[in-house]
């Protein structure tokens, strides 16, 4: 998910902050926040109930459904900015690096975390990404791109790593609810949300360096899933039978194109909220979606609410309000 650098809200020598609908910027900027928040809440709750009926095989069909959603509307954009004589397209090396960057994502990040959703269930697995991504986020920016990690940010990484080991104990017990009782499997599916939380940091400082060279974002973001639709797709039809692929249940399409879609808004309302907002008061609307995660494990599939599921997600939550991020992110050009 790339991030924007906020305009200043007082400069003197900057354009007057627009204001969407005539909203103050700041209230526009906060409905887009959780407008995002809810998007990427709902999307993961449509991946858990196609997690219900799915095995890893399967997994790579609806990743490679729910990335269709983003390239098909980012196509016809990239095709409109051409037309008009836009920049779309940044150097062989960026577009190089977005793709290697891209397929790792879906082959380690998307895989894995839609296949853990099915073994240990939505209230670990989306704080466990949560955490180990913006731990990972944090250090990767500082040894890559040279982005100061101030006290408060060490502080909140601290609260980050402890909640992680609070969800492997919560995992345990997950098993009753998700009809996985192996310990190895759990042990496996935690270890598999907390490297798609690795790879999707990974993502982020992709994003950011490609946003310093004036790539436009829906570039970023169109390579980036195509790399969903071909590897997962070519992998669905190498490993899966056509005829299995053609019937899918349209009850499940439905979820797939679903997810994307409720991705894509998310996308596009976090860009835009970051815009008009800071990025602080967004992280407290962010992290909502581990909040959410909880309660829609519990209330909708029926996973177990345990004294170490309650801690983990409390430390998650306080450590996504508190870790600060870098001065200056991705410029946005799309």
């Amino acid at each position: 998910m790339a991030r924007v650098k906020p305009p200043a809200p007082h400069s003197t020598n900057d354009a007057p902050t627009p204001r969407p609908l005539g909203l103050d910027p700041v209230v526009a900027g906060t409905l887009c926040c959780v407008v995002s928040a809810l998007g990427y809440s709902g999307a993961n709750i449509c991946m858990r109930q196609l997690a219900e009926k799915s095995d890893l095989l399967w997994s790579m069909w609806i990743v490679c459904n729910k990335e269709l959603v983003t390239v098909a509307a980012a196509g016809p954009w990239l095709l409109w900015r051409a037309w008009r004589r836009l920049p779309i397209l940044p150097s062989p090396r960026v577009v190089a690096m977005l793709a290697a960057v891209g397929l790792t994502a879906q082959l380690a990040g998307n895989l894995p975390f839609q296949w853990a959703l099915a073994q240990v269930g939505l209230a670990v697995t989306v704080p466990s990404v949560f955490g180990v991504m913006l731990t990972a986020t944090a250090v990767l920016g500082w040894m890559l791109l040279g982005e100061r990690v101030t006290r408060r940010s060490a502080l909140a990484i601290g609260l980050l790593l402890c909640s992680l080991v609070l969800l492997g104990m919560a995992a345990g017990a997950i098993g009753k609810s998700t009809s996985v009782s192996d310990p190895v499997v759990i042990a496996l599916a935690v270890g598999a949300g907390c490297m798609a939380g690795g790879v999707y940091a990974l993502l982020m400082i992709a994003v950011r360096h490609a946003g310093k060279t004036d790539t436009p974002v829906s570039t970023v973001v169109f390579t980036i899933t195509s790399m969903g639709v071909l590897s997962m797709g070519l992998l669905s039809l190498k490993f899966l039978e056509i005829e299995r692929m053609a019937s899918t249940p349209l009850d499940q399409l439905a979820w797939m194109y679903a997810a994307g879609t409720l991705n894509l808004i998310a996308f596009l309302a976090i860009t835009k909220g970051l815009q008009l907002t800071t990025v602080v008061h967004a992280n407290v609307l962010n992290a909502s979606q581990v909040a959410i995660a909880a309660v829609a494990g519990w209330f909708i599939f029926g996973e177990r609410i345990t004294a170490w599921l309650i801690g983990g997600v409390a430390l998650t939550i306080v450590g996504v309000v508190m870790i600060d991020r870098p001065d200056r992110d991705v410029d946005q050009h799309a």
